[in-house]
């Protein structure tokens, strides 16, 4: 049984720094996988909300390299 509403995932806010280096290692990983137009889309911002940029924010800043 359901037990309500599905709740929205929260917007996702990082440092500049580390939303540039997201989108572009989410880009090269599109690239690799023959995605030109979502490559594209990684680098314009348009996939900031997606699961794998929340991936690769959260591993940045683990990281601590930018």
């Amino acid at each position: 049984m359901s037990s309500g509403a599905i709740k929205p995932t929260p917007v996702l806010e990082a440092d500049p720094a580390v939303m540039v280096e997201a989108r572009f290692r989410c880009a090269a990983r599109a690239e690799q996988r023959g995605q030109a137009a979502e490559a594209a889309r990684y680098r314009a911002g348009s996939n900031d909300q997606g699961w794998a940029m929340r991936f690769e924010v959260e591993l940045i800043q683990k990281e601590g390299n930018v």
